[in-house]
């Protein structure tokens, strides 16, 4: 059986990897405040919204009728495994749901796709703070 360190600080007992936990017994109660943490911010975050719409039935075929009619990723024609929003739907049903807006990608254009929108975001923010005259 392999075996990791818990992950409080200090502590040196062992947790058996398949047992799901990052900490020993004894602590344990940091491991679940850890994920009421995790909870708390991605609903303040909003983050709950964008995880209930890839649970839809309705994305979930239309994501299965994207990749199949597009197996190869559209930025570098490796095969494809994931679905990209064109333009991020930040919660929007009817953008997440308009197949217009998907394209076929593998997972590797997909960080970097992720990445670089990610970065443009903050650098609007910044630029937003910056100059508060700008508008959306």
């Amino acid at each position: 059986m392999r075996m990791r360190i818990c992950k409080a600080t200090g502590c040196t007992r062992l947790v058996p990897m398949d047992s799901g936990h990052k900490y020993c017994l004894e602590h344990q109660a940091l491991e679940r405040a850890e994920l009421e943490r995790r909870k708390v911010y991605y609903h303040k975050a909003g983050h709950n919204l964008w995880y209930e719409l890839y649970n839809l039935p309705e994305w979930k075929t239309l994501r299965a009728r994207k990749l199949k009619e597009q197996p190869c990723c559209e930025m570098c024609g490796a095969p494809a495994t994931e679905v990209h929003h064109m333009r991020p739907h930040n919660g929007d049903r009817d953008l997440f749901l308009d197949y217009d807006n998907l394209m076929s990608i593998c997972h590797s254009c997909h960080v970097r796709e992720t990445q670089k929108e990610s970065v443009e975001r903050r650098q609007n923010r910044m630029r937003k703070a910056d100059n508060p005259l700008i508008l959306d």
